[in-house]
Parts: C-alpha cells; sequence; structure tokens
C-alpha cells in the first residue's frame, strides 16, 4: 500500500469512529501499518499525523476511558466537512447568470468559472427553487472581445502585473502603444472595459477592451512582480458609473444643454445630483455636462430629438446640426427640410 492509500485509510477510520482509536487499532487495521514494527510504526504514525494537520485534518487527541489512562485519536466530523452553504436568493441568480455568461465565453476565466459552478450546482438548485416559473429567455452572444485578452487582463489585474498592448481611440485614424497597471475590469452595455493606471498620461483611466488591436503581454517581462499597488481608495464600482462620454480620448470640455419643459424634469432626475442643473421658467432646464468623448455624448443628445437643443461650444452645437441634416439627407428630406 503507498502512502497516499495508507493516509486516505486513516482519514477514513478517524472520521468514521464514534470513540477514540488507540494506536493498538490504528496498527492493526490500516494494511500499510501492520507490517512495520512496533517502533517503525509509531514513527510512521507520527509522520502521517503531522502530514494530515499540516493539510488542515482536525486530528483531536483525546481520553479513551472517563479516567484518562489511555488515549486515543478521531476526527471530528462537523471540524472536519465544511459547512453546508447557503447563498441568498440574489446570490443564487447572479451565479446562475455567471454560468450562462460562462457558457459562451463572455466573462474571462470562462472555463474555471464553468467548473466552479457545476460544483456548487446541488446548492444552486433550480429555477422553481429560486421561486420563478422559469428561465429568463436570455441569448448572448459572443464577445467582440477576444477571451484570450480578457483573460490575460484578469490574470494582470490579480497578479499586480504592468501590460502593454497597442491602442485605437474612439474617432483616432492612428494607434498608440500603452502601458497599462490594470485595477479591475467591468462589462457594460454589452462590451468590457479595463479600469487602470495609463502610464502615458499617469492617471487612471478606462479602456475598451475591443479596441485593444494586439496582443496584450507583459510590460516587463523578466520582472517577477507585482509591479503595482492599487491604490487604497480605489472601488472599480465608481470607474463601473462612469457615463460613455466621461471616458476615452479627447479634451475634457463643458458643454450646456437646453432641455425642453417635457423632458427637463427627467433630465434632472437622472443627472441633477452629477452635473449642475438650472431650471427655467417654463420648467426646462440647461445641464452643464462635461465631455470627453464627443461621439458617444452627441449620440445621447440627439436621443432625446427635438426636447434637447446644444447650446454651447459653438463647435459642438455645427457637430449637432450637421449630424441632423445628414440624417434628413439620408432620409430624403433635403437640407433644410
Amino acid at each position: 500500500m503507498n502512502k497516499a492509500e495508507r493516509l486516505i485509510n486513516l482519514v477514513a477510520m478517524l472520521l468514521e469512529a464514534r470513540r477514540p482509536v488507540t494506536l493498538e487499532r490504528i496498527r492493526a487495521a490500516i494494511p500499510g501499518y501492520q507490517q512495520a514494527s512496533t517502533a517503525s510504526f509509531k514513527r510512521m504514525f507520527e509522520r502521517d499525523k503531522s502530514e494530515l494537520r499540516e493539510m488542515g485534518v482536525p486530528i483531536r487527541v483525546e481520553p479513551v476511558d472517563p479516567f484518562g489512562e489511555e488515549m486515543g485519536y478521531r476526527i471530528p466530523k462537523e471540524e472536519y466537512y465544511l459547512p453546508e452553504i447557503d447563498f441568498t436568493q440574489d446570490e443564487k441568480v447572479a451565479l446562475l447568470l455567471v454560468n450562462r455568461l460562462a457558457a459562451v465565453g463572455i466573462i474571462p476565466l470562462s472555463r474555471e468559472a464553468s467548473s466552479a459552478i457545476l460544483k456548487l450546482s446541488p446548492d444552486l438548485g433550480d429555477a422553481a427553487r429560486l421561486g420563478r416559473t422559469g428561465y429568463a429567455p436570455f441569448k448572448f452572444t459572443q464577445p467582440r472581445e477576444s477571451v484570450e485578452t480578457l483573460t490575460r487582463l484578469w490574470e494582470a489585474a490579480i497578479s499586480r502585473r504592468t501590460v502593454r498592448f497597442v491602442y485605437r481611440s474612439l474617432g483616432s485614424s492612428g494607434t498608440q502603444e500603452r502601458d497599462l497597471d490594470p485595477y479591475g475590469l467591468y462589462f457594460d452595455r454589452g462590451a468590457w472595459y479595463v479600469v487602470g493606471r495609463c502610464h502615458v498620461h499617469d492617471e487612471i483611466r478606462s479602456f475598451r477592451v475591443s479596441r485593444i488591436e494586439s496582443e496584450v503581454r507583459p510590460a516587463r517581462p523578466d520582472g517577477e512582480g507585482p509591479d503595482f499597488e492599487r491604490p487604497a481608495d480605489f472601488r472599480l464600482e465608481d470607474y463601473a458609473r462612469v457615463l460613455p462620454w466621461e471616458f476615452e480620448e479627447g479634451e475634457r470640455y463643458e458643454a450646456e444643454v437646453r432641455f425642453s419643459p417635457r423632458i427637463a424634469w427627467q433630465v434632472e432626475r437622472d443627472f441633477g445630483e452629477l452635473y449642475p442643473f438650472e431650471a427655467g421658467e417654463d420648467g426646462g432646464g440647461v445641464l452643464r455636462v462635461t465631455v470627453r468623448n464627443e461621439e458617444a455624448f452627441c449620440d445621447w443628445v440627439l436621443s432625446y430629438a427635438e426636447d434637447a437643443e446644444v447650446l454651447s461650444p459653438p463647435a459642438l452645437r455645427e457637430k449637432i446640426i450637421s449630424r441632423l441634416e445628414e440624417m434628413l439627407r439620408r432620409l430624403g428630406g433635403g437640407e433644410g427640410a
């Protein structure tokens, strides 16, 4: 009998014992101990006991009789087995959603996530146990981002390694090599983003993973790492809530948008805590917004149609007018329609 089998048999015996087991009974029951001399058996047992304890197996030494004249060994089941996992309903739903995402490779480490959730499946139950009549008909498409790229960024964030890649900014005709200390990743509106300190700008920025145009590789492949420490006050959720027009490249500037009385109350409700909002006497209002991603901001303004009007800066106002005129031309209305 090899050592692994001997250790397994010893654990099984001490787990099932109702009372502490004496050395004599252990020697008689475990084949690996039977052939050894008394001195050799005791040395072998002490080595096995120490190794199991180093693995976290709680071997207890307790008196065999009420008088404590002889000692024995046992493993309390309540200390050996993990406690039953009791997920809340929200946690179950979140794990089931992760399982769906992992099945189509949308999340980094999809294979590992699927394996972990498979082990947890007895504790997750099915849709009926979650108090639902059936699963929502979600259909996830393959991500535009490379799963390999996501996985490398994820692993770099965990191990705190600086990475290097070629990135194409929105609206840019060229690319630029970036060194980034990745602090974390998040998924928003169908796309993955990596957040970290950009060495070019020496500030925390968000990068859309689908715009990475090269292999993600270590910036210092010969180093052992970790290469950086996350700021103590960094919170990924703060950056996951960043609005589309607030990140990416481009100069930061302030824009003023007037909203009609029909929609101004909703804009104030949704954005009044983020940006200055000045209510008008007619029920409308003006929102002053910080813009960095101009294309995303134009899309947002145009989504309000005639209920939104850009007041400043003039260049942005002209850009909105040009886009509206182009839309009219495509619809066959002609300029000035």
